[in-house]
Order: C-alpha cells, then sequence, then structure tokens
C-alpha cells in the first residue's frame, strides 16, 4: 500500500485495519474526521507527516493487524452489523455502567478539591443518555433494515419500502449523533488532562481515567466501522441496479 499525505485518513483506516492503531496512539481522528487528507488530519494533530507515514509502514510490514481484523469491504453487511453489535454496543452499554458509579465516587470525595469532575460528570450522563437512545435507534431501526435490503438485493428482489424514505435519511441522523458523543468525550479528555490523574489521585480515580480512555478509544473503533464501512457501503446497495 503506498501512504501519501493526499489520502484521506479514512482511505487509509479501510485499506488497513492495523492502520487505526496508529492513528488512535497519535490523536489522528480517523472516525468522523476521516474524510480529510492525511496532511491536514496530521496538522490537526501537531504530527510530523513523515513520522506518521513511517510508523504506518512499519504496521504494514509486520502484517500483525489485530485478531479481530475482518475484510469488511467484503464481508456481508449483516455479519458486520452482528460485530458491531455483539463487540461494540456490548462493551459501551457494560462501560456505561460500570464508569457512572465510579466516577459518582470519585466525585464524592475529589469534587470539592477537583471541580473539573464535576462537569465530567455531567458531561458523563450526557454521554449516556445519548448513546443509549442511539443505540436503541440503531438495533432497532436502521440495522434490521440495512440487513433486510441486503437479504433481498442479494435474493434478487427489489429492496423494501424503508418509512424513513432512504436509507441516507437515518443514516445522516446516526452521523450526526456520533459527532455529537465525539465532541463531549474530546471535551472530557480536555478537563482530565488526557485522561492523566492527578499525583495524589487513589485506585479508583486512576480507574476513573483508564475506563474513561477506554471508552473513548472503543468509541473511535465504534464510528469508524459505520461512519467509514457500514454506512456507505448501504447507500451504495440501495442505489437502483446496484
Amino acid at each position: 500500500m503506498q501512504f501519501n499525505d493526499t489520502k484521506t485518513v479514512r482511505e487509509i483506516a479501510i485499506e488497513q485495519p492495523g492502520s487505526t492503531r496508529v492513528f488512535e496512539k497519535l490523536g489522528i481522528d480517523y472516525c468522523c474526521g476521516g474524510d480529510r487528507p492525511l496532511a491536514q488530519a496530521c496538522h490537526a494533530a501537531g504530527v510530523p507527516v513523515a513520522e506518521v507515514v513511517r510508523s504506518l509502514e512499519q504496521i504494514e510490514a509486520s502484517s500483525q493487524q489485530p485478531a479481530e481484523s475482518y475484510d469488511w469491504q467484503s464481508e456481508p453487511l449483516a455479519l458486520l452489523i452482528t460485530h458491531i453489535v455483539n463487540t461494540h454496543h456490548v462493551f459501551t452499554r457494560e462501560e456505561l455502567d460500570g464508569i457512572e458509579p465510579l466516577l459518582a465516587k470519585v466525585c464524592s470525595v475529589y469534587g470539592a478539591s477537583r471541580p473539573e469532575l464535576l462537569k465530567i460528570h455531567s458531561l458523563f450522563g450526557e454521554l449516556k443518555r445519548e448513546l443509549l437512545l442511539h443505540m436503541m435507534k440503531e438495533e432497532n431501526i436502521l440495522f434490521p433494515y440495512i440487513t433486510q435490503m441486503e437479504k433481498a438485493i442479494s435474493a434478487g428482489l427489489p429492496a423494501p419500502r424503508p418509512m424513513f424514505g432512504t436509507v441516507r435519511n437515518p443514516i445522516g441522523m446516526m452521523m450526526n449523533e456520533h459527532d455529537g458523543a465525539g465532541d463531549v468525550l474530546r471535551r472530557v479528555r480536555q478537563l482530565s488532562d488526557n485522561f492523566n490523574p492527578p499525583s495524589d489521585a487513589c485506585v479508583s480515580y486512576q480507574t476513573l481515567y483508564r475506563r474513561l480512555q477506554e471508552l473513548e478509544k472503543d468509541l473511535h473503533q465504534h464510528i469508524h466501522l459505520e461512519n467509514n464501512l457500514l454506512f456507505p457501503r448501504s447507500i451504495e446497495m440501495e442505489k437502483p441496479g446496484s
């Protein structure tokens, strides 16, 4: 694979799944902001393009991609949806439920001296409400339709007529909600000093920041699979004659 600074981050992430590890480490947005050319994304993250290209070439040379990586460009959409729900939706729900009491505990001890924790608490509550509703809409409306559409088209039948006019409509809504969740997590990262707890932080405090960071990392991969793979393929499949 040829890496150049005009190729978009999204294209690189799709063609080489292991590249998302490099982007995550260097703070390069490959999910919501994946349509930017690599040079522009590197500039926004404050990292030299040459450094990123070297890291990507090393990943490619090693061929040590994560075991869960599939060629999602060719796998059935139903399989990709199952992966998203069983891996990322399950993880997100478990972490939201686990982080909430931990955050409340840390706030009760440190909130008076660390006012940023109270802001994080408020943002987390907003994030949890939004993500739970978001995943419910995907699992009950959008994903079943995409699965039905793929099944019909594979059988040579016309796609079922959706209640929402075109699959582009709910996809557009889901992508806007992805942007909103990403914005909330960026604010949490800023307030937490990039998830670095203070030197006097107890184990619970340290665990809280680590779990928030893991939630952010998984959400990045989650959104990448939807924004860059599932949604574009679904829109293409809906087109007449596809």
